[in-house]
């Protein structure tokens, strides 16, 4: 496992939002981690969440409660296939909110290293 930065967990929660998306509503969904790129800065990495929030948004928005109930979009999903897609957008909720305490934490630690005497 690469060394823990933010950029890294910015990263990895764009990837597998990326690919839960893709496997739920578009084909083709990534095979590979290399196939998602970084933005290459905070800002960018902001956009790019800040983008792939949107669209899951409005994906998820259009569907009626069966669908959300239904285990169709997520036959695909390497880890969640038997779940309904309420309990995938449940587990990318859950997901997303571990990375935002990493990403906390990193800072924290980041803030004490540099207030060192």
């Amino acid at each position: 496992m690469p060394a823990l930065t933010i950029g890294w967990v910015t990263w990895h929660t764009g990837y597998w939002w990326t690919a839960t998306d893709r496997h739920c509503f578009r084909d083709p969904a990534p095979s590979e981690h290399e196939e998602v790129f970084w933005p290459g800065t905070a800002e960018g990495a902001v956009e790019w969440l800040r983008g792939l929030h949107e669209q899951w948004r409005a994906l998820l928005d259009g569907l009626t409660d069966a669908e959300l109930d239904s285990a169709e979009r997520t036959a695909t999903l390497p880890w969640g296939a038997g779940m309904s897609l309420g309990d995938v957008a449940g587990w990318v909720n859950v997901e997303l909110t571990k990375n935002v305490a990493e990403i906390g934490l990193l800072r924290v630690l980041h803030g004490a290293r540099n207030a060192r005497p």
